[in-house]
């Protein structure tokens, strides 16, 4: 069985056509194919708007693409973000459904900070190094010294891909996280007792003021901002 090309991949309709092409196991890399398999979800998961009925499978697929597509071609910069507005979405238009990777607000946090690393001191010392080794990059290339502005713009999109995340679950998914502890504590969740989701989800979002305090006193150039 043939791939569909870039242009059969838009002309896709069917959830679940959609669904069996990317559990195959022989599609590309190429990261413009995967762009346009999330294309097509996106559009119609944002189909709800306007009353399509298949677009709660559709975002089930959507959120599902996107997760292969950040191992196998884009990477987590290209679909963090994405994913978290998908999820969203999702929520928005079909309601929080527990145990449902795309609707359950816990799953979807989990996921999120599992992508970032696991912990907010991991995910901020690797911004801090990915920011600080695109900086010097930038500065061999406006120099004239060399530089690899493919590492630039990878750096660039890992960046702000995971901030633009982090920004949009802290203004949308993290009222939705549990308020109470979750009973059991460390021995039932891995989570420290007295630790509501809510909580962690505020140790996350205080990271923003100090990743615009880095930015802000690098005076950060065209090209990395």
């Amino acid at each position: 069985m043939t791939v569909p090309t870039f242009g059969e991949v838009h002309r896709i309709e069917s959830a679940a056509e959609m669904r069996d092409l990317i559990r195959r196991g022989d599609l590309p890399d190429d990261p413009h194919w995967w762009s346009a398999v999330i294309s097509v979800g996106q559009s119609a998961l944002v189909g709800a708007e306007s009353g399509r009925v298949d677009a709660d499978e559709w975002a089930s697929v959507l959120v599902e693409s996107l997760d292969v597509a950040a191992l196998r071609a884009l990477g987590v910069g290209e679909t963090a973000l994405r994913r978290m507005i998908a999820c969203i979405a999702a929520m928005h238009y079909f309601g929080e459904c527990a145990g449902d990777p795309v609707r359950d607000p816990e799953l979807v946090f989990r996921h999120f900070t599992a992508s970032l690393g696991g912990s907010t001191e991991v995910y901020f010392q690797r911004y801090l190094d990915t920011f600080a080794s695109a900086l010097r990059e930038n500065k061999r290339v406006r120099a004239g010294e060399g530089g690899d502005l493919r590492a630039v713009s990878a750096a660039r999109s890992w960046l702000d891909g995971t901030r633009g995340a982090l920004t949009q679950m802290c203004r949308e998914l993290a009222s939705r996280l549990a308020e109470e502890p979750r009973a059991g504590g460390l021995e039932r969740t891995g989570e420290e007792p007295g630790v509501s989701l809510r909580d962690e989800a505020a140790l996350w979002c205080a990271l923003l003021p100090q990743i615009e305090g880095v930015r802000s006193a690098a005076r950060v150039p065209q090209g990395i901002e």
